[in-house]
C-alpha cells in the first residue's frame, strides 16, 4: 500500500506543481502579452496618426482650402490638426474640443521638429509632423484616459490608469511611457493579469476533489493490493515452507544449468544453503564437469522438445558419494519469461539397496537349504520355497491357498497339534522334531521351528505363521548309530564305560532286590605299553582285540565285559552265590591271557593283574565299586602281577595312608626335610674310592627315617618326584664340591633319575644351570636311569638323553639285566656304564646262573667299551669273583653302608687302607 500511496501522492503533487508552474507561466505570458500589446498600441497609434496625416495631406493637396476646412472635422476623431504657415506666427487648427489646444501644447509643438513622437506632460500627446507647401502640419492625438479606454477595448487590455509616478500597489503592474522631448516619463498602471492564478483557482477544487478521489481509490486499491501482496507473501511463504519440508529435492535450473530455485533438501544434498546455491551450476557445486555437461544436454533437449520426464532414474553427483535419484522434470517459464526445467528428485539409494537386500534375502530364502513355508492365520499356505517343494514333491500351485492341515495329514497327531498351538500361545514360538510322511510314502525327520509373523498391524490377532524345517533324517539316523556306537568300544566291540556303568547300576539294584551278589573284576595288561612301543600301535590294537575275544570265553552270555580305555578292562558277573565264583573267573582269565598271542610275525605273552570287588557287600554305588576294584588291581600288581586280589577294607586304609603320605611329602619338599646319603663306589684297580651314589632319605618328624621304597613310588605317581629330584641334584652337587676339596683326588657323584624326570624337556637346561652355579665339571656328575624306565619311554627319553650327553654328563643304566633290554637299543643309547643289579650279585658264588649272567654282562660291556658297576657287594668271595670277571667298579656294604656327607672323608681313607692293606 505504501508504494501506491507514494505514487498517487507524488502524481497529485506533480500535477499541482505542474498546474502552479503552468499558471505562473500563464501569468508571465499574460503580463508579457500586456506589455507587448501596449508596445503594439503605441506603435499602432503612431501608424494610425501617420496614415491619418497622410490622408489629410492628400485632401489638402486635392481640395481647395475652404473645402479642406469644411471636411476637416469629419476626418478628425479625437485628434487635433494644427498648421502654421511659413508667413504666419500663429497657429491654426481644428480639434474636437478646443480646450485641447493649450498653450503648453502649442509650445511643445513649436519645439518639436521630429516627424513623430510622444511629447508633453500634462497633457501628453502623440503627434505626426509634416511640411506641406509652406505649411507645417501637426496631427496631435492626446494621450489621456480616454485613449487608454479605447486601447482597452481595441486591444483587450486590462483597465489602465495614466499616472505620472511609478509607485504601484500589490496586484498592480506599470508600463513606463518615455517621452521624446525628455520630459519626466508617464506610467500606465494596470492590474496584473492572472489567468494562471484564475486557472489554478478554478482547477484547484476539482483537482482536490480528484485528488481525494484518487487518494480514496488509491487507498482502496492499495489496501486491496496490500491484501493481495500479503496473501501472496503468505502463500509464497507457505509454499516455500511446504517445499522446504518436503524430504525430496525440488529445484529449478535455467537453460545454462544454473539453479534458480532450490529447497532445503537440495541444499543439504550439496552441503550448502538454498540462498548460496542459487546462480551456481552443478560443476561449481560438485566439481564434476562431465556430469554437469551430461545433465545440461538432457535438460536443453527437454527445453527444445517441451516434453516432460516422469520418475526417471539418474545418478546425481554430490559432495559425497554419488546417489541414485528418481527424478521428474518438466518445462516451465519464470516470471521474467525465461525458460527453465523444474525437477523433483527422490533419493532412492537406500530404496535400491533395500530392494537389492530384499532380492538377496528373497533369493536366499528361495534357495535356502532349509524348507520354509508361510501360512495365514487360517492355515492357508501363502508361500513355500524350493527346498520345501523338493521335500514334499509338490509344485507351487499344489501348495498355495491349500490348508497346511491337508499337507500334514497323517503325519501330525491332534495331540502334537494341540501342543504346538499351546506353545505358540504361551511362548510365541514352537521348536521340535517331527517325523513326517511325505510323498512316495517316505518318512522324514524334520527339525521344525514355527513362529508367528505379524504382517498386518491392524489385525494383531490374525498373524501369519512361518515354518522353517531342516531335514535331519540323515542326522537322526547317524545319531542313532552314534548312540549305538557310544555304548560300545569301536576297537573290540565290548561295552564302553558309559554302558558298563549303566549295567553295573542295574546289577547292584537287582542284587539288593534278590539278595544275591554281583562281582566286578577290574584288570589291565602288564607291560602293555612296552609291547605297544616296541611292536607298534597296530600290533597293540591287535593284542587288545585278541584279549577281548579271550575274555568273552571266560564269562557267561549274561555277564558284561567292557573296555574302559587303553589296556583296562572290566567284567561284571551277575547273580553269583559265592566269591569263589569270581575267583574262578579271574584264574580262568589269567590262564587264557597267559597263552602266547601271535602279533604278525611276533609271538608275545601278556599277563594281567585283576582286582575283584563284590556288590552290595563292598559298596552299593558304581563309583565306589570301581574304585575298590581299581585298588584291588593295584594290590595285585604290587604282589607280583599276573594274579588277582579281592578288595579288603584295609586297601582303603592303605589308600588313605598314601594320600596322607603325599600331603606330608609336599610339606617335606617345601621345608627341605630330605637328606642325601652317599655310598662309595670303589675302583679295584686304583684301590680307592672314585665316586659316590647319592641316595635320598626322608627324616620324618614323627616316624623318623623313612625308607625310599615307601615314599619314592608315591612321589613318582603324584609328580612330586621332579621337585624331589631337583633337590637331590642340588644337594649332591654342593656336597661333591666340598668332598673334592677335602680329598686328595677328584671323585664323581651318581644320582638316580626317575621316569617323570626323563619326560621333562627342561631337564638338560636345569642340569647346565646347576653345574654352572656350583662351578662343577660335567664329568664329575653321573645320572643313573633304570633299564625298565628306558624301555617304557624310549621315544620320549632318547632326545633328552642325547642333550644331556652333549653337556658332558655321563649316563649309566641302573638295575641292568632285570628288564627287557634290546641290544639294538643299548647300542643307540648314549650310556657310559652298566650297573649290575644286586639280585645277580647277592647269590654269588652259590648261584652259577647269576655268575654266568654277571660274567656275560662284563664281557658285553667290555666289547661295547662300557664301564660296569656291581652293587650289593657284601662278601670277599663276591669281590674276588667280580675282580676276576674284569668288573673293577663295585659298591656295597663290604666297603661301606650309605653315609651322610660329613662321614665320607674318613670312610674313604679307611677303604683305601683296606684295599692297600
Amino acid at each position: 500500500m505504501t508504494p501506491f500511496l507514494f505514487i498517487a501522492t507524488s502524481s497529485v503533487l506533480v500535477l499541482v506543481f505542474t498546474l502552479l508552474i503552468l499558471g505562473n507561466n500563464m501569468d508571465q505570458q499574460a503580463r508579457k502579452g500586456v506589455q507587448q500589446q501596449l508596445d503594439y498600441a503605441f506603435v499602432d497609434q503612431q501608424q494610425r496618426l501617420q496614415q491619418q496625416i497622410n490622408q489629410l495631406q492628400a485632401l489638402h493637396d486635392n481640395l481647395p482650402a475652404y473645402s479642406f476646412v469644411q471636411v476637416l472635422p469629419y476626418q478628425l476623431d479625437q485628434q487635433c490638426l494644427l498648421w502654421l504657415s511659413d508667413n504666419s506666427q500663429s497657429y491654426q487648427g481644428r480639434c474636437p474640443e478646443e480646450s485641447t489646444l493649450t498653450p503648453a501644447l502649442l509650445h511643445q509643438l513649436e519645439l518639436s521638429r521630429e516627424p513623430e513622437g510622444l511629447s508633453g506632460n500634462n497633457p501628453a500627446f502623440f503627434y505626426q509632423y509634416r511640411e506641406i507647401k509652406g505649411y507645417r502640419l501637426w496631427l496631435v492625438q492626446p494621450f489621456n484616459q480616454g485613449l487608454l479606454d479605447t486601447w482597452q477595448e481595441i486591444y483587450q487590455l486590462p483597465p489602465m490608469v495614466l499616472k505620472s509616478h511609478a509607485i504601484i500597489i500589490s496586484g498592480e503592474a506599470q508600463y513606463p511611457v518615455t517621452l521624446t522631448d525628455g520630459s519626466n516619463p508617464l506610467y500606465i498602471h494596470y492590474p496584473l493579469p492572472r489567468p494562471g492564478q484564475e486557472l489554478v483557482q478554478s482547477a484547484l477544487l476539482p483537482l482536490m476533489l480528484v485528488l481525494m478521489l484518487m487518494v480514496c481509490v488509491g487507498l482502496f486499491a492499495a489496501h486491496q493490493l496490500w491484501r493481495l501482496m500479503t496473501a501472496r507473501e503468505r502463500s509464497e511463504t507457505r509454499l516455500r515452507n511446504v517445499i522446504d519440508l518436503v524430504p525430496h529435492m525440488i529445484y529449478a535450473r535455467d537453460e545454462d544449468g544454473r539453479f534458480v530455485l532450490a529447497n532445503k533438501a537440495t541444499a543439504r544434498f550439496f552441503h550448502s544453503t538454498p540462498e548460496k546455491i542459487l546462480g551456481q551450476n552443478l560443476a561449481e557445486l560438485t566439481g564434476d564437469n562431465q556430469a554437469y555437461e551430461q545433465l545440461l544436454r538432457r535438460e536443453r533437449a527437454l527445453l527444445i522438445s517441451g516434453d516432460a520426464v516422469f520418475m526417471e532414474e539418474e545418478l546425481l553427483p554430490g559432495k559425497g558419494s554419488p546417489t541414485i535419484w528418481q527424478t521428474s522434470k518438466l518445462h516451465f517459464d519464470d516470471t521474467d519469461g525465461k525458460a527453465g526445467i523444474l525437477s523433483v528428485s527422490m533419493d532412492i539409494t537406500d530404496q535400491r539397496e533395500q530392494q537389492q537386500q530384499l532380492m538377496m534375502l528373497s533369493s536366499a530364502l528361495e534357495n535356502s537349504g532349509s524348507a520354509v513355508l508361510i501360512c495365514d492365520w487360517q492355515g492357508q499356505v501363502t508361500y513355500s520355497n524350493a527346498r520345501f517343494r523338493d521335500l514334499t514333491g509338490k509344485q507351487t500351485q499344489d501348495l498355495l491357498n491349500h490348508p497346511l492341515e491337508q499337507l500334514l495329514r497323517g503325519s501330525l497327531s491332534r495331540l502334537q497339534l494341540r501342543s504346538i498351538m499351546r506353545s505358540l500361545r504361551q511362548n510365541a514360538q514352537w521348536r521340535g522334531e517331527l517325523r513326517l510322511e511325505m510323498h512316495n510314502h517316505h518318512h522324514y525327520w524334520l527339525m521344525v521351528s514355527v513362529s508367528p509373523l505379524q504382517l498386518n498391524s491392524r489385525q494383531p490377532d490374525k498373524p501369519h505363521f512361518v515354518l522353517v524345517a531342516e531335514d535331519i533324517t540323515e542326522l537322526k539316523l547317524t545319531h542313532q548309530k552314534m548312540e549305538q556306537l557310544a555304548l560300545y568300544d569301536t576297537l573290540t566291540g565290548l561295552e564302553n564305560r558309559r554302558l558298563f556303568k549303566q549295567r553295573l547300576n542295574k546289577a547292584i539294584k537287582l542284587a539288593k532286590r534278590q539278595k544275591s551278589l554281583c562281582a566286578l573284576l577290574y584288570l589291565d595288561l602288564d607291560h602293555f605299553k612296552r609291547i605297544n612301543d616296541t611292536l607298534g600301535h597296530d600290533a597293540g590294537d591287535q593284542l587288545l582285540v585278541t584279549v577281548a575275544d579271550r575274555l568273552r570265553t571266560c564269562v557267561r552270555d549274561s555277564d558284561s565285559i567292557a573296555r574302559l580305555g587303553g589296556d583296562e578292562f572290566t567284567l561284571l558277573l551277575h547273580d553269583i552265590t559265592h566269591p569263589d565264583a569270581a575267583a574262578q573267573v579271574a584264574r580262568k582269565i589269567t590262564e587264557q591271557l597267559a597263552l602266547p598271542i601271535q602279533l604278525g610275525s611276533k609271538s608275545v605273552i601278556v599277563t594281567t593283574s585283576v582286582g575283584i570287588t563284590l556288590a552290595p557287600a563292598d559298596s552299593e554305588t558304581p563309583s565306589e565299586l570301581m574304585k575298590n576294584a581299581d585298588l584291588a588291581m593295584y594290590r595285585a600288581k604290587t604282589e607280583g602281577r599276573n594274579t588277582y586280589q579281592f578288595f579288603t577294607p584295609e586297601m582303603n586304609t592303605h589308600a588313605s595312608r598314601l594320600l596322607e603320605v603325599e600331603t606330608e611329602l609336599r610339606d617335606a619338599l617345601q621345608e627341605r626335610s630330605f637328606q642325601v646319603y652317599y655310598q662309595p663306589q670303589v675302583d679295584l684297580d686304583l684301590g680307592r674310592v672314585v665316586g659316590f651314589e647319592a641316595l635320598v632319605r626322608w627324616q620324618h618328624p614323627v616316624r623318623g627315617l623313612i625308607s625310599p621304597l615307601e615314599f619314592i613310588p608315591i612321589a613318582e605317581e603324584t609328580g612330586l618326584i621332579v621337585e624331589l629330584g631337583h633337590q637331590v641334584l642340588e644337594q649332591a652337587c654342593r656336597d661333591l664340591v666340598w668332598l673334592n676339596q677335602q680329598l686328595d683326588h677328584r671323585c664323581y657323584v651318581a644320582v638316580n633319575l626317575s621316569p617323570r624326570q626323563l619326560k621333562d624337556a627342561g631337564l638338560p637346561a636345569h642340569l647346565d644351570e646347576l653345574l654352572t652355579r656350583h662351578d662343577l665339571s660335567p664329568r664329575y656328575l653321573e645320572l643313573e636311569i633304570t633299564e625298565s624306565t628306558l624301555m617304557d619311554q624310549m621315544d620320549l627319553s632318547l632326545p633328552i638323553l642325547h642333550q644331556i650327553e652333549q653337556l658332558g654328563i655321563a649316563l649309566s643304566i641302573d638295575d641292568f639285566g632285570t628288564g627287557y633290554s634290546s641290544l639294538s637299543y643299548l647300542k643307540q643309547l648314549p650310556v657310559h656304564s652298566l650297573k649290575i643289579d644286586r639280585s645277580f650279585v647277592q647269590d654269588i658264588p652259590g648261584d652259577r646262573d647269576d655268575m654266568a649272567i654277571v660274567s656275560a654282562i662284563c664281557a658285553m660291556a667290555a666289547k661295547l667299551n662300557l664301564d660296569v658297576v656291581a652293587e650289593g657287594v657284601e662278601q670277599l668271595d663276591q669281590l674276588n669273583f667280580l675282580r676276576n670277571s674284569q668288573c673293577n667298579l663295585v659298591q656295597g656294604y663290604y666297603f661301606s653302608r650309605p653315609l651322610p656327607v660329613d662321614q665320607l672323608v674318613d670312610q674313604c681313607r679307611q677303604i683305601t687302607e683296606q684295599l692297600n692293606g
